[in-house]
């Protein structure tokens, strides 16, 4: 597969990551956030729309070096903006079983979700959710909160799971926890075909993201993109790193 170039988009003042159950956004007031929130990820979007051309499915995960970078805000807005300007299928599935927010971020059901799923507690068919508002847009959410249990991905039953997934929608966007941090997630990387890195001023900081870069580009998936959170001051440090255009 070949390396694409990797760009950085600057996202001012994007929440953090909501705590479990609680809903940032309700009804209009949700739809008008992510509609705010859609210019900011176009660079990104139209990247992973760029990747379809030949292809029937593009799988792409969304994960950073830190909790409370933003990761699962900035992967509904990208999933949003998808399913609004390309007019096709996008599933976004949240596997971030510890503090699960994408239902409530996009006004979906939030239960049952990801880790009902793997526990055999639901069927795929009733975990995925309608987002209401964004015709095209669906979600498998995060499920009920907990911790994950190590080596569940690597289940049959997980891997199962995913490969139905993987070919579920035109455009499939993961959630992933930091991947670094959390060592049972990293089996996400054998089910797609890039990712995206969202980095949170003053928090992300050179080793953890040389670490997740290292860790991402070892299992052979391109680093398509970085987000760059809440931007207040100059990553000049990854440029050579990660190629990043700053």
């Amino acid at each position: 597969m070949s390396k694409k170039k990797n760009t950085m988009t600057a996202v001012p003042n994007a929440a953090p990551e909501a705590s479990p159950g609680v809903g940032m956004f309700g009804g209009h007031a949700m739809q008008d956030q992510l509609e705010v929130m859609a210019p900011l990820v176009d660079s990104v979007w139209t990247q992973i729309a760029s990747l379809s051309e030949g292809k029937p499915h593009v799988r792409v995960v969304f994960t950073s070096p830190d909790n409370q970078a933003g990761t699962t805000l900035m992967a509904a807005a990208t999933a949003a903006s998808l399913a609004r300007n390309m007019r096709a299928d996008v599933l976004l599935v949240e596997t971030h079983m510890r503090q699960p927010a994408a239902a409530s971020y996009l006004g979906a059901e939030t239960t049952p979700g990801f880790s009902d799923l793997l526990l055999g507690h639901t069927d795929l068919k009733t975990a995925v959710k309608n987002v209401p508002g964004i015709p095209g847009l669906n979600v498998l959410p995060g499920g009920t909160a907990r911790p994950a249990i190590a080596g569940e991905l690597a289940a049959t039953n997980a891997q199962e799971i995913l490969r139905s997934v993987m070919t579920s929608a035109r455009f499939v966007i993961f959630d992933a926890p930091p991947l670094v941090q959390y060592q049972e997630a990293r089996g996400l990387l054998s089910f797609v075909d890039s990712s995206v890195l969202v980095l949170r001023s003053r928090l992300s900081n050179k080793d953890a993201t040389t670490a997740l870069a290292e860790l991402i580009e070892g299992a052979r998936v391109p680093i398509l993109g970085t987000i760059l959170n809440r931007h207040e001051s100059d990553f000049g440090f990854l440029e050579g790193k990660l190629g990043i255009n700053g």
